[in-house]
């Protein structure tokens, strides 16, 4: 608590000091141009201490967050109008007044500037993988993207024939850019290690939840599973990656929220002398077209595996079976609408949804070895998930450039096979290299899966901030459109990504910053994005804490692109702002004709208006979402 208020008031000065640089670049200007300069106060209100120096009051003022240089001559004197007076900002020579208003931005850019060069200088940040990757890690199965056989693992390389960098690009390109957008990248097959070219074009009403960036999913370091957390028996070490799930390799939350959640179940089966692994359907037996003997051999089998429910109210396979688990036909439905895809035919893009054939032996269900249909009826009725992880070895952050090489080569297809081709054998292997199977898991309901105090500690204090919240938000948005929340089952373990090296040089951090500030600038003014989605002053400092709790360089990072933005925005050519005054100034040495008090009035007073109402209903919506953020 002590903490977080501290950085608050980190965040209000942070604030405070470029509100202050800004003002500070006027007043140099200012006494460089000959324009008087009456006082000059750091912060606002009623002054704590009050000297003269240079004929220039100085003021120390009760509210220490910013500061304001007051000039002569802003007003009318009397009968004097504005220009008219001696030494006045009015006065002055067009030339200097346009000099002294950019001023006050040009300190901002260059405090930027200056940060920028510093956080390159020290090395950088460390920021999850996942905003950096290229490859997908969710796709959403009803999307179009998915007709198109893309897949989680596959690689974009670019977004509107613009080189991609990572998942910002796809969600500004989304949320910003008003044209289709069509994506280049590769379909890249893990198990032989070759690429397939790709190409798609989504539709101009886009959708966001439709993929979401690779990650790691390591158990995370000081973390503690729940005491009834369906991991909690499972082997799991603190620095394991969870690397395959039920015949899939995981490359993303989504992803692993999906296979635990999928309506297939993992066999091992028996054909020809050799054993594979296969999923298949696992459904509801009132949707199978049975007839009455082959329902009454399934109630047998109920009664010998002691099971309570009805045989409608229990889950079977889409198959005939003898009483010894070997396959005789496939079972019909009785609503083929409702028959799954890829029921009876190999899944597009996978080596494990075989269709069984006549003659197959299950020989196990989810690692477990059965004998007979009544076992594999028992084992059924429950999800269980095979689960094999990956050690993690302590390294250094690679560079984010780099990133992408080791995501690829960390996936240890060779000695996973040695694990995964074992299942359900007697001759099951649990390790090979850094690869181990860990002890079959049963995913809970997560009705049934409780906090600790501890966790939901944690998740009030907020670990990520901005591009990193914007991306987890959309996976949040896309694991909880999965399922209804109360029937979707959940592992219950508290997961990190990798971190890599975040380092571009400080004119290309620059230039992002202005290109993002633009194309958000540009969306706000054609109406594409809605003025809900901007950060007003409460919004701000909530970033800017957040930012000093991940450490000072995020903190540095977040000061120079709100100074860089607070110059962009203040050099828009507004009555009010300092564009504005340069506006001015250049229409008046263009007309050699200087502006009454009256006519600035008239000019600046609806803008004046215009911004103190943005900047009530940007604070407004900040509280929002605040409250939303804090009740959710």
């Amino acid at each position: 608590m002590i903490a977080s208020i501290l950085y608050i008031i980190l965040a209000l000065f942070g604030i405070g000091f470029l509100i202050f640089i800004h003002e500070l670049g006027h007043y140099f200007m200012a006494r460089k141009a000959g324009i008087t300069v009456i006082a000059f106060a750091i912060g606002f209100g009623k002054p704590i201490i009050e000297w003269e120096r240079n004929g220039v009051k100085w003021r120390l003022c009760y509210l220490p967050f910013g500061g304001y240089v007051q000039m002569e001559g802003m007003d009318k004197k009397g009968a004097l109008e504005p220009y008219q007076i001696p030494g006045g900002f009015f006065a002055a020579k067009p030339w200097d007044r346009i000099k002294v208003a950019f001023a006050g931005p040009l300190a901002n850019i260059l405090f930027a500037f200056v940060a920028f060069i510093f956080l390159w200088a020290i090395g950088g940040r460390e920021k999850p993988f996942a905003l950096f990757t290229h490859h997908i890690g969710w796709v959403d199965r009803d999307s179009g993207l998915y007709e198109a056989d893309v897949r989680a693992g596959d690689e974009i390389t670019k977004l509107n024939g613009r080189d991609y960098k990572g998942f910002m690009d796809f969600i500004y390109g989304v949320s910003l850019d008003r044209t289709a957008l069509n994506i280049n990248g590769f379909e890249v097959n893990y198990w032989d290690q070759t690429k397939t070219p790709f190409i798609y074009t989504f539709p101009k009403e886009k959708n966001l939840d439709v993929l979401a960036p690779a990650q790691y999913l390591i158990y995370k370091e000081g973390a503690e599973l729940a005491a009834d957390s369906p991991m909690q028996s499972s082997g799991i070490a603190h620095g394991d990656r969870i690397l395959w799930v039920d015949g899939e390799l995981v490359f993303s939350l989504p992803q692993l929220v999906h296979i635990i959640n999928s309506p297939r179940v993992l066999l091992t089966v028996e054909r020809g002398g050799e054993t594979f692994l296969t999923r298949v359907p696992r459904l509801s037996i009132c949707d199978l077209r049975l007839a009455t003997s082959e329902k009454e051999e399934l109630d047998d089998w109920r009664h010998e595996a002691k099971l309570t429910a009805k045989v409608d109210q229990l889950a079977f396979i889409p198959y005939r079976l003898t009483s010894s688990g070997i396959i005789e036909a496939p079972i019909g439905f009785i609503d083929e609408k409702s028959q799954p895809q890829n029921a009876y035919e190999p899944a597009k893009r996978s080596n494990i949804e075989i269709p069984l054939q006549r003659g197959d032996k299950i020989v196990a269900i989810q690692g477990e070895k059965i004998s007979s249909s009544y076992q594999l009826l028992k084992e059924l009725q429950s999800k269980k998930s095979l689960i094999v992880v990956q050690k993690m070895a302590d390294a250094k952050a690679p560079p984010y450039r780099e990133a992408d090489l080791g995501f690829e080569a960390s996936f240890e297809v060779t000695q996973l096979e040695k694990i995964i081709h074992t299942i359900g054998t007697n001759r099951v292997v649990l390790e090979a290299g850094d690869l181990r199977l860990l002890d079959t898991v049963t995913p809970a309901p997560i009705r049934e899966v409780r906090v600790q105090p501890k966790k939901k500690a944690a998740k009030a204090k907020k670990e990520e901030v901005s591009d990193e919240e914007a991306f987890k938000e959309t996976q949040l948005s896309q694991i909880t459109s999965i399922l209804p929340t109360i029937n979707r089952l959940a592992l219950n373990i508290p997961v990190q990504d990798k971190t890599v090296t975040y380092n571009p040089n400080p004119i290309t951090l620059f230039g992002q910053v202005v290109k993002e500030s633009y194309r958000t600038l540009f969306a706000l003014v054609t109406g594409f994005l809605s003025p809900k989605n901007v950060m007003g002053p409460v919004g701000i400092v909530q970033v800017i804490h957040q930012s000093w709790m991940l450490g000072a360089p995020e903190a540095l990072y977040w000061l120079g692109l709100i100074s860089l933005n607070l110059a962009i925005f203040n050099l828009l050519p507004i009555p009010v702002l300092d564009g504005g005054h340069i506006l001015l100034s250049v229409i008046e040495a263009v007309t050699k004709k200087p502006l009454k008090a009256k006519t600035r009035e008239r000019l600046i007073l609806p803008f004046l208006i215009l911004l103190i109402g943005l900047v009530i209903y940007f604070t407004f919506n900040d509280i929002l979402r605040i409250f939303t953020s804090f009740f959710s």
